[in-house]
């Protein structure tokens, strides 16, 4: 693959950092800097791709209106009829569970 050279100027703690790493993972600051790249180039293109798709599928007239988001939002959100989180408080009150019983059921075998 060719390559071509640029210069970069960058703050001295990420330099210091990228050098422990080079260091600890015995490659190059070259080799890490382009691994780097290569992953923001992905990155940044997949959500430039996804805007771009949104904003022709919002030109074509396929949007869902503010008020229809927001009901699915509040749907969602909601929990299930008997669901509350509420209705569980206290629901191992009587429970006799600590850390040596918990330890004692996962490890029968282990005198704790």
């Amino acid at each position: 693959m060719a390559t071509e050279a640029f210069t970069v100027r960058a703050e001295t703690d990420i330099v210091h950092q990228l050098d422990s790493m080079a260091g600890a993972l015995d490659r190059s600051r070259n080799y890490l800097v382009n691994q780097a790249l290569r992953e923001y180039l992905k990155t940044h293109a997949r959500q430039i791709e996804k805007i771009s798709q949104g904003i022709t599928a919002a030109d074509r007239g396929e949007v869902i209106e503010h008020d229809e988001v927001i009901k699915e939002m509040e749907a969602i959100a909601q929990p299930a009829s008997g669901d509350d989180f509420f209705n569980y408080a206290g629901i191992w009150e009587h429970q006799d569970i600590d850390q040596t019983s918990i330890r004692a059921k996962a490890w029968p075998d282990r005198r704790g």
